[in-house]
């Protein structure tokens, strides 16, 4: 199960308003700053969350669930997710280490396909695009998509595109510059098929340094909610120990 987290932006230029608000490196450069300027995003490479909320299993409906996230880019991520199911306590399980990925659902490993490990891998596509700084490299090709409202809110948005990896768009609130959608197609973890994943940032609230951080995300997977969650705690770090990434 693809899920959640992450961070940022959108821009304002001085030129013409005819084409100012649909030049891609303004928009970048605005959600940077909305953000906490380039110099906080480049040092934050690491984070750690604590969620909680309600989340939409097949063939067993809408349950509540906690989970505890760790990442560091580019390539490291961990993250238990908890939950019942008539009674029985449910662990799902996902290690990120480079090119290792481990899937296991209350201990027990799953021998997942290929395609599906593409996917959980491709949670770092995401992370990596919300981090913003990391999109003004050339590698990065990136273009208007126009307009569009999330959560009745206008925003614009930036397609993502990049050598070897599928499209990722990325909406930014037109008011603030923060991130208010990414989205990408993906596998769902449940059937293997493959879907389009919407990631919506909510709400924000300022952290202990002034900060905008993301307190309610909401997931959807071919327009139905999959998960609405409650950010409880967010640390942004500059590194984490190779340790945490380990079994």
């Amino acid at each position: 199960m693809s899920r959640a987290l992450l961070v940022c932006a959108l821009a304002v230029s001085l030129l013409p308003a005819a084409r100012a608000a649909d030049e891609p490196k303004d928009l970048l450069a605005k959600a940077i700053k909305a953000h906490g300027g380039e110099e906080h995003l480049t040092k934050t490479r690491a984070a750690q969350i604590k969620t909680k909320g309600k989340i939409d299993l097949p063939g067993v409906g809408e349950v509540d669930f906690t989970q505890e996230s760790s990442h560091m880019f580019p390539d490291k991520f961990r993250d238990t997710l908890e939950f019942k199911v008539m009674g029985q306590d449910v662990s799902v399980f996902t290690l990120i280490n480079g090119d290792k990925v481990t899937l296991e659902v209350n201990g027990k490993a799953i021998d997942a396909a290929d395609k599906l490990k593409e996917a959980v891998k491709g949670t770092g596509q995401v992370f990596e695009v919300s981090r913003l700084v990391p999109l003004k490299d050339k590698k990065y090709e990136l273009s208007t998509i126009g307009e569009d409202k999330v959560e009745g809110k206008p925003a614009v948005g930036v397609r993502v595109s990049t050598k070897g990896q599928k499209d990722v768009n990325v909406y930014f609130y037109k008011e603030t510059g923060l991130i208010a959608k990414i989205e990408h197609r993906t596998t769902d973890q449940a059937t293997g098929k493959e879907i389009n994943e919407e990631r919506i940032l909510v709400e924000y609230a300022k952290n202990k340094d002034g900060i905008q951080t993301p307190k309610k995300v909401v997931i959807k997977h071919d327009g139905k909610q999959f998960i609405e969650a409650e950010v409880l705690e967010l640390n942004l770090l500059e590194k984490l120990d190779d340790s945490e990434f380990k079994k």
